[in-house]
């Protein structure tokens, strides 16, 4: 009898695990589905959102040309300042080159150099890759919205992107005979990534947050935006740089440029930096290369 009461009681405790191992997996189907359905009516409320606040903008004459809504993701990265350059300049070849303090290369070629006068920057990429010409020429790239008729930025490249600072940019300077005369450089070292990838806001995002922070007033053009990483602290020793948004604004009324750096990582949008740019030959090619494009 003894032996009947147990059996039951174990039959009675697997059908309790059978019904328990359903359930959860029914709660975990449920709650699946909840999660997706939630992500598809959070996209598309926040798709509506900015297509009506893309209207507004346009009702405030600001004009924003094509924005994309595609997302990236980014990391947060470390890097220091090489401050080595003394040594390191020994390999250089056929210029006179010295640093200053703030550990900038200075330099200026023997003979200045002939480049594409229509894209001097496709005569410059292939001299980066010859040794001598500057130091780690390959870990640059072409900068095209920062550069002008005289003078050509090159930005250091990051683990997925580039930095957008002066302490990762080569700066090549052209004469008057639209020959390559020298350049400025500094150079960041000890690049690496301090947290994995973490998604990032889309373009469209960016500028509607500057928007929605007052960053654009009426009346208004954005020139340009640009993803990039931008230095956040200073902390043992080391910079800490993070994904931005750097976008360019200016009023209808004037050419001088203004500069905002919106952190692009998605738990927060918050415009933490705004600089001023006077009227310059850079502003004005960069809105003309922007209407280039939109046209």
């Amino acid at each position: 009898m003894h032996k009947l009461e147990r059996g039951i009681q174990m039959n009675f405790k697997r059908i309790q695990e059978v019904f328990l191992f359903a359930f959860i997996m029914i709660d975990i189907f449920l709650i699946l589905m909840t999660k997706n359905n939630n992500i598809q009516n959070d996209n598309t409320a926040s798709e509506n959102v900015n297509g009506i606040v893309i209207k507004e903008m346009k009702r405030d004459n600001i004009s924003v040309g094509k924005l994309s809504d595609q997302k990236k993701d980014g990391y947060y990265i470390a890097a220091t300042q090489d401050t080595d350059l003394e040594k390191e300049i020994n390999y250089l070849r056929d210029q006179d080159a010295r640093i200053d303090d703030s550990d900038t290369i200075s330099s200026t070629f023997h003979s200045p150099l002939k480049v594409d006068q229509k894209h001097p920057e496709k005569t410059i990429n292939q001299l980066l890759k010859k040794p001598g010409f500057v130091l780690a020429g390959t870990q640059y790239e072409f900068n095209q919205v920062d550069s002008t008729k005289s003078k050509l930025v090159y930005d250091q490249k990051a683990i997925d992107g580039i930095f957008y600072t002066s302490e990762g940019r080569i700066t090549f300077n052209l004469n008057a005979n639209d020959r390559l005369s020298g350049y400025t450089q500094q150079k960041l070292n000890d690049i690496r990534v301090l947290h994995e990838k973490t998604d990032l806001i889309s373009q469209e995002r960016a500028v509607i947050y500057l928007y929605q922070y007052n960053g654009i007033p009426n009346n208004s053009d954005v020139v340009w935006t640009k993803l990039g990483y931008t230095k956040l602290l200073h902390i043992n020793g080391k910079d800490v740089y993070i994904p931005t948004w750097i976008i360019a604004t200016k009023t209808k009324a004037s050419s001088d440029v203004q500069i905002h750096r919106i952190n692009a990582f998605t738990f927060t949008g918050a415009s933490f930096k705004t600089e001023q740019v006077h009227n310059t030959e850079q502003s004005q090619q960069s809105l003309e290369s922007v209407n280039s494009k939109d046209e």
